[in-house]
Protein backbone atom coordinates (compact mmCIF):
# COMPACT_ATOMS: atom_id res chain seq x y z
CA UNK A 1 0.00 0.00 0.00
CA UNK A 2 2.71 2.05 1.13
CA UNK A 3 4.35 1.38 -2.51
CA UNK A 4 1.99 2.59 -4.24
CA UNK A 5 1.42 6.13 -2.38
CA UNK A 6 4.62 6.55 -3.60
CA UNK A 7 3.83 5.86 -7.04
CA UNK A 8 0.89 8.19 -6.51
CA UNK A 9 2.61 11.18 -5.39
CA UNK A 10 5.21 10.76 -7.63
CA UNK A 11 3.39 11.01 -10.68
CA UNK A 12 0.97 14.00 -8.78
CA UNK A 13 3.66 16.05 -8.37
CA UNK A 14 5.92 15.71 -12.01
CA UNK A 15 3.32 15.16 -14.41
CA UNK A 16 2.78 18.12 -17.06
CA UNK A 17 -0.52 20.07 -18.67
CA UNK A 18 -0.75 18.06 -21.42
CA UNK A 19 -0.32 14.68 -19.02
CA UNK A 20 -3.61 15.92 -17.30
CA UNK A 21 -5.44 17.00 -20.58
CA UNK A 22 -5.18 13.21 -21.41
CA UNK A 23 -6.45 12.13 -18.27
CA UNK A 24 -9.18 14.40 -18.66
CA UNK A 25 -9.90 13.61 -22.45
CA UNK A 26 -10.24 9.50 -21.23
CA UNK A 27 -12.60 10.63 -18.70
CA UNK A 28 -14.55 12.31 -20.63
CA UNK A 29 -14.44 10.05 -23.57
CA UNK A 30 -15.23 7.04 -20.59
CA UNK A 31 -18.35 9.15 -19.23
CA UNK A 32 -19.55 10.27 -22.93
CA UNK A 33 -19.72 6.54 -23.91
CA UNK A 34 -20.96 5.37 -20.74
CA UNK A 35 -23.79 7.75 -20.87
CA UNK A 36 -24.92 6.73 -24.52
CA UNK A 37 -25.49 2.75 -22.77
CA UNK A 38 -27.61 4.20 -20.15
CA UNK A 39 -29.88 5.27 -23.52
CA UNK A 40 -29.49 1.80 -24.81
CA UNK A 41 -30.71 -0.16 -21.37
CA UNK A 42 -33.45 -1.68 -23.03
CA UNK A 43 -30.56 -3.66 -25.17
CA UNK A 44 -28.01 -4.84 -22.22
CA UNK A 45 -26.33 -7.09 -24.55
CA UNK A 46 -25.31 -4.07 -26.91
CA UNK A 47 -24.78 -2.25 -23.94
CA UNK A 48 -22.31 -4.17 -22.30
CA UNK A 49 -20.34 -4.61 -25.60
CA UNK A 50 -19.96 -0.99 -25.85
CA UNK A 51 -18.99 -0.53 -22.26
CA UNK A 52 -16.50 -3.91 -22.78
CA UNK A 53 -15.17 -1.41 -26.47
CA UNK A 54 -15.26 1.22 -24.76
CA UNK A 55 -13.07 0.21 -21.49
CA UNK A 56 -10.52 -1.65 -23.98
CA UNK A 57 -10.63 1.74 -25.97
CA UNK A 58 -9.72 4.27 -23.46
CA UNK A 59 -7.15 1.59 -22.37
CA UNK A 60 -5.29 1.99 -25.48
CA UNK A 61 -5.34 5.36 -25.06
CA UNK A 62 -4.03 5.93 -22.67
CA UNK A 63 -0.78 3.66 -23.00
CA UNK A 64 -0.18 5.31 -26.81
CA UNK A 65 -0.92 8.30 -25.50
CA UNK A 66 1.51 8.48 -22.33
CA UNK A 67 4.06 6.86 -24.78
CA UNK A 68 4.08 9.76 -27.52
CA UNK A 69 3.68 12.43 -24.84
CA UNK A 70 6.40 11.07 -23.05
CA UNK A 71 8.50 10.92 -26.40
CA UNK A 72 7.52 14.40 -27.55
CA UNK A 73 7.69 16.43 -24.43
CA UNK A 74 10.19 14.39 -22.22
CA UNK A 75 12.74 13.01 -24.88
CA UNK A 76 15.83 11.97 -23.90
CA UNK A 77 18.43 8.91 -24.59
CA UNK A 78 19.93 5.87 -22.60
CA UNK A 79 23.34 4.37 -23.70
CA UNK A 80 24.99 1.69 -21.93
CA UNK A 81 29.04 2.09 -21.97
CA UNK A 82 30.12 -0.95 -20.10
CA UNK A 83 29.42 -3.78 -18.32
CA UNK A 84 31.88 -5.49 -16.02
CA UNK A 85 32.33 -8.56 -13.84
CA UNK A 86 34.26 -7.77 -11.14
CA UNK A 87 35.42 -11.42 -9.90
CA UNK A 88 37.28 -10.06 -6.49
CA UNK A 89 33.67 -9.32 -4.70
CA UNK A 90 31.13 -10.38 -7.22
CA UNK A 91 29.80 -7.41 -8.27
CA UNK A 92 28.51 -6.22 -11.98
CA UNK A 93 29.15 -2.71 -12.59
CA UNK A 94 27.10 -1.35 -15.15
CA UNK A 95 27.81 2.09 -16.49
CA UNK A 96 25.63 4.47 -18.58
CA UNK A 97 25.28 7.92 -20.18
CA UNK A 98 21.93 9.75 -19.96
CA UNK A 99 21.21 12.95 -22.30
CA UNK A 100 18.34 15.32 -22.62
CA UNK A 101 17.35 15.91 -25.89
CA UNK A 102 14.02 17.62 -24.90
CA UNK A 103 13.47 21.79 -24.99
CA UNK A 104 12.79 21.58 -21.46
CA UNK A 105 14.90 21.31 -18.19
CA UNK A 106 14.58 18.15 -16.03
CA UNK A 107 14.13 18.24 -12.48
CA UNK A 108 14.48 14.55 -12.00
CA UNK A 109 15.02 11.51 -13.65
CA UNK A 110 15.05 8.10 -12.24
CA UNK A 111 16.72 5.30 -13.75
CA UNK A 112 15.70 1.37 -13.48
CA UNK A 113 18.40 -0.86 -14.52
CA UNK A 114 16.60 -4.76 -14.67
CA UNK A 115 18.48 -7.52 -15.57
CA UNK A 116 16.92 -10.37 -17.38
CA UNK A 117 18.03 -14.06 -17.66
CA UNK A 118 18.98 -15.12 -21.58
CA UNK A 119 16.02 -17.54 -22.89
CA UNK A 120 17.96 -21.00 -23.35
CA UNK A 121 16.07 -23.36 -25.82
CA UNK A 122 15.57 -25.71 -22.57
CA UNK A 123 13.71 -23.65 -20.60
CA UNK A 124 9.35 -25.08 -20.46
CA UNK A 125 7.07 -22.48 -21.73
CA UNK A 126 6.53 -21.44 -18.48
CA UNK A 127 10.44 -20.54 -17.43
CA UNK A 128 10.69 -18.62 -20.76
CA UNK A 129 8.27 -16.64 -20.41
CA UNK A 130 9.69 -15.19 -16.49
CA UNK A 131 12.72 -15.28 -17.85
CA UNK A 132 11.97 -12.89 -20.90
CA UNK A 133 9.65 -10.40 -19.02
CA UNK A 134 10.72 -10.77 -14.88
CA UNK A 135 13.81 -9.18 -14.21
CA UNK A 136 16.74 -11.20 -12.35
CA UNK A 137 17.57 -8.14 -11.03
CA UNK A 138 16.91 -4.54 -10.81
CA UNK A 139 18.10 -1.08 -9.44
CA UNK A 140 17.22 2.30 -9.46
CA UNK A 141 19.21 5.53 -9.59
CA UNK A 142 17.90 9.09 -9.24
CA UNK A 143 19.47 12.33 -11.57
CA UNK A 144 18.80 15.70 -10.31
CA UNK A 145 18.99 18.47 -12.84
CA UNK A 146 19.60 17.40 -15.93
CA UNK A 147 19.43 20.62 -18.38
CA UNK A 148 18.68 20.30 -21.55
CA UNK A 149 21.53 19.26 -24.61
CA UNK A 150 23.62 17.57 -21.60
CA UNK A 151 24.78 14.26 -21.20
CA UNK A 152 25.84 12.84 -17.48
CA UNK A 153 27.72 9.84 -16.68
CA UNK A 154 25.75 7.16 -14.35
CA UNK A 155 26.87 3.88 -12.77
CA UNK A 156 24.79 1.27 -10.95
CA UNK A 157 26.62 -1.49 -9.17
CA UNK A 158 24.98 -4.79 -8.55
CA UNK A 159 26.35 -6.82 -5.13
CA UNK A 160 26.62 -10.47 -4.93
CA UNK A 161 25.99 -10.83 -8.61
CA UNK A 162 26.50 -14.79 -8.71
CA UNK A 163 24.60 -15.38 -11.97
CA UNK A 164 27.22 -16.76 -14.35
CA UNK A 165 25.06 -17.87 -17.34
CA UNK A 166 23.93 -15.14 -20.26
CA UNK A 167 22.24 -11.89 -18.99
CA UNK A 168 20.74 -8.97 -20.62
CA UNK A 169 20.62 -5.43 -19.52
CA UNK A 170 17.66 -3.00 -20.00
CA UNK A 171 17.16 0.68 -18.82
CA UNK A 172 14.43 2.47 -18.42
CA UNK A 173 13.66 6.09 -17.30
CA UNK A 174 11.13 8.34 -16.36
CA UNK A 175 12.11 12.35 -16.02
CA UNK A 176 10.47 15.13 -15.54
Amino acid sequence: MEKIREIVLFYTTHLYLVDYMLILFIFFLFTGVSLLCVFLRHRPVIALFIIALNLIFCFIVFIFGFKIIDHEARSRTLEIISQRMLHTSGDLIVDFNISNTSKHDFKECKITTKIFKNVSPKDNFINRYKNKFIPYRQKSAEVKNLKKNTTQFQRVAFENFQYENNFTIHLASECF
